[in-house]
């Protein structure tokens, strides 16, 4: 519900469906336009992690693609995020999270509808967009817990999305996620897998002009251990992102971020929150 809020306030925001280059008191030419999924990703803030606090550097590449289909209407949007890597100094929270490579490839149907081959087949409509969510090569060290790691070794989520959206700006899906993890300590190395088991809800809005950026995403649901335990885990994670300025044509954005975990952070699965506050350049993201 927040991060549909946060949508629709946005649609209102000045700026959208503006020409994207504009002009300086000379004639010159300047782009006005970015695209928050498509650049070099460079940031640098602070961060209260559990009441500690924390400076913050991060990293990565986000590329976005769209690729047209064999089938009439049925174009794939894609967006890729890869090697994106957060560090946190200091003392009381020093610690290290990488991705390897994410990505949302969603498929578009104008007119989506399952076929049911009956004697005389029948076609009901299909009013969803279908999602394809991977993630591979989430790493996480905490310094502050003592030796140990996590690694999620992959995800993946079929999720349908009833917005329909035609572009890659605005998303929502959800649906069912499968996942390994590792869990290293000095009592050795915890499997855990969950078969579907949970549920993953991953939405999204970007204004055209790319000034407000806003994104949600939960995953909630149990993890079978090898020994035979289950568990319920849950986490949930929002940004939201105003264009600042761009010098340039390199933007500057301002980023709020807040998250909470239950029964999943770290080596010891405990529960804990962070938000956080920074700037966020994307180099080669005019339009």
């Amino acid at each position: 519900m927040l991060a549909l809020t946060l949508a629709l306030l946005l649609a209102a925001a000045p700026g959208d469906g503006d020409g994207c280059t504009a002009q300086d008191a000379d004639g010159e030419p300047f782009t006005v336009c970015f695209d928050p999924g498509n650049a070099l990703l460079l940031g640098a803030g602070g961060l209260l992690h559990s009441g500690k606090a924390a400076p913050e550097l991060r990293a990565g590449i986000l590329l976005r693609t769209v690729r047209p289909s064999r089938s009439k209407g049925t174009p794939w949007l894609n967006t890729h995020r890869l090697l994106v890597t957060e560090a946190r100094s200091g003392s009381a929270r020093r610690g290290l999270t990488a991705t390897l490579y994410e990505a949302n490839l969603r498929r578009h149907l104008e007119e989506g509808f399952i076929l049911i081959p009956t004697a005389r087949p029948v076609r009901i409509p299909f009013p969803f967009d279908l999602t394809l969510a991977l993630r591979v090569g989430h790493y996480e060290r905490r310094v502050w817990e003592g030796p140990g790691w996590t690694v999620e070794t992959g995800r993946a989520a079929l999720l349908v999305d009833p917005l329909r959206s035609p572009t890659a700006r605005v998303w929502l899906g959800v649906g069912p996620a499968a996942s390994h993890t590792l869990r290293h300590s000095r009592e050795g190395t915890v499997h855990e897998l969950s078969p579907f088991t949970s549920l993953l809800l991953d939405t999204g809005y970007e204004t055209e002009d790319g000034w407000w950026a806003a994104r949600a995403t939960v995953l909630a649901g149990w993890t079978v251990g090898l020994d035979g335990g289950l568990r319920f885990r849950a986490r949930g994670e929002a940004s939201l992102e105003r264009l600042l300025l761009a010098l340039n044509d390199q933007p500057v954005w301002l980023r709020l971020s807040g998250a909470h975990v239950h029964a999943d952070a770290g080596v010891a699965r405990v529960g804990e929150w962070t938000i956080g506050l920074g700037l966020t350049a994307r180099v080669g993201s005019a339009r």
